[in-house]
């Protein structure tokens, strides 16, 4: 995605790479021919599936088109992890440093991955870009900017953030606009002087959103139908909660739903949206997102888009869409609290100042008032639109029949595709809720390695560590 600036009434484009050039990759030896496995990426899901390969002595290499944990350089200046420090595991990999309860700035993220790429001496090739991936008599030929490999399966790891979406609704915004991509977006410096309209409710969204307040700018965000998680209660993370309440980690087969055959319950469970679950902070620190609170810093909060055209924005109501996210708010704060009751009625509870991190609208009443259904752009001051509304999923250089369905999502078993020798991991609630974060802990890729080993012939073969 990239934004436009007017100039004597034509428009021009600019591209991420004008103002961001990516750092060279690093250039390695070609990589070894006639391979049991390739993984396709080297992020988080790629990284722990190749220490569990390795734990289990299969012959495999990793391909990564730029350098590893480069996906991570997409993000914003301010941005901070959903998860606090103590929860990243990796394959055999816990997090010991001397922050657990801070969250990580990209940039640490990406340090760390290469830290334990290193420590571990995965098979990495870096500047390797799978250009195109077909079947052939006993497995795959991946063609590549280094050359043609040949292996018998191949894993793609390359997560589904691939491209960037734009918003399902009208959208044809006047041409001295200037709109941006969260997938390009910085800081505020990128975008033109006046308000900026914030559309997508999910977590890039609220955090750009904080980011742009912050920085001083006029900000409407148009929200998506998503409540807010308590980030920190009763002395403990949030997700230290559901990981003891067995939720973060449970498998989507074992969602209530699907253990209660639910019609179409797998794919709800898959298709499941994360709530609001940590705000900005400041010093390397989470916050819950608010929305009372956004609210009465001066962030106009706005419903649903329905329409761009010209320099008029139109939304839905936004108040079924607050009423309801403040019930489920709510509700989600009474389910922690209980966990915390339940677990300190056996020990004794530390004293915390954690009340702080309380969305405003558990313990506040607020009725919100009539949101502007209708903008003039331009009488607005806004001279800027940031899109927060996601990805889509695709693998142009895919070429194999049969393994997505229509939304571009993996068919088959849980990673397991069709197409006998072809695996997914990494991706949103592929196996379980954390299946794209970087609290997984190889999760994913034991839960794979099995049917990798029995598609080789060697399943009476894990390796120390498997299971």
């Amino acid at each position: 995605m990239c934004w436009t600036e007017a100039h004597h009434g034509r428009t021009r484009v600019i591209s991420p790479a004008d103002c961001f050039p990516p750092a060279p990759p690093e250039r390695l030896a070609p990589p070894a021919h006639g391979l049991e496995l390739v993984i396709v990426g080297a992020g988080q899901a790629g990284l722990s599936l190749s220490a569990v390969l390795q734990e289990a002595n299969v012959d495999h290499r990793v391909l990564e088109a730029e350098t590893v944990g480069a996906s991570w350089r997409r993000r914003w200046d301010s941005f901070q992890t959903n998860t606090a420090n103590a929860t990243m595991a990796l394959q055999g990999h816990a997090y010991a440093g001397d922050d657990p309860e801070g969250f990580m700035a990209a940039a640490e993220v990406i340090q760390r991955l290469r830290d334990y790429a290193s420590e571990r001496s995965l098979p990495i090739d870096e500047g390797c870009a799978a250009h195109r991936v077909t079947p052939q008599a006993g497995g795959y030929a991946i063609e590549t900017n280094q050359g043609l490999i040949h292996a018998r399966a191949v894993v793609v790891a390359t997560g589904e953030y691939r491209r960037a979406r734009m918003p399902r609704v009208p959208f044809a915004p006047r041409p001295d606009l200037a709109v941006l991509h969260s997938a390009d977006y910085r800081n505020a410096r990128q975008l033109p002087d006046g308000a900026v309209l914030v559309i997508g409710g999910g977590q890039s969204g609220a955090q750009i959103a904080q980011d742009l307040r912050t920085s001083g700018r006029s900000v409407y965000w148009s929200l998506a139908d998503r409540h807010s998680h308590t980030r920190r209660l009763r002395g403990k993370d949030s997700m230290t909660w559901w990981d003891m309440a067995g939720r973060i980690h449970q498998h989507v087969r074992e969602s209530a739903g699907v253990l209660a055959g639910e019609p179409d319950a797998l794919r709800k469970a898959r298709t499941a949206e994360f709530p609001l679950i940590s705000g900005k902070g400041t010093a390397g620190r989470g916050s819950s997102i608010s929305l009372l609170t956004m609210h009465r810093e001066g962030i106009t909060l706005l419903g649903r888009l329905q329409s761009v055209a010209g320099g008029i924005a139109r939304f839905a109501d936004a108040r079924p869409q607050l009423h309801s996210a403040m019930e489920a708010t709510r509700a989600e704060y009474a389910y922690l609290d209980s966990l915390a009751s339940a677990y300190y009625a056996t020990q004794p509870e530390p004293r915390t100042d954690d009340a702080r991190y309380i969305p405003e609208e558990v313990y506040l009443h607020w009725e919100p008032e009539p949101s502007p259904r209708e903008l003039d752009l331009q009488a607005a001051g806004i001279h800027s639109v940031v899109l927060a509304t996601g990805f889509v999923s695709e693998w142009p250089w895919l070429d194999v029949d049969g393994v997505l369905d229509e939304r571009g999502y993996p068919l088959g078993e849980f990673g397991v595709s069709p197409q006998p020798g072809l695996f997914f991991i990494g991706m949103h609630n592929l196996q379980r809720m954390s299946s794209s974060f970087l609290c997984n802990g190889g999760r994913d890729a034991r839960d794979l390695l099995p049917a990798i080993l029995q598609h080789l012939g060697r399943s009476g073969s894990t390796g120390s560590g498997a299971g």
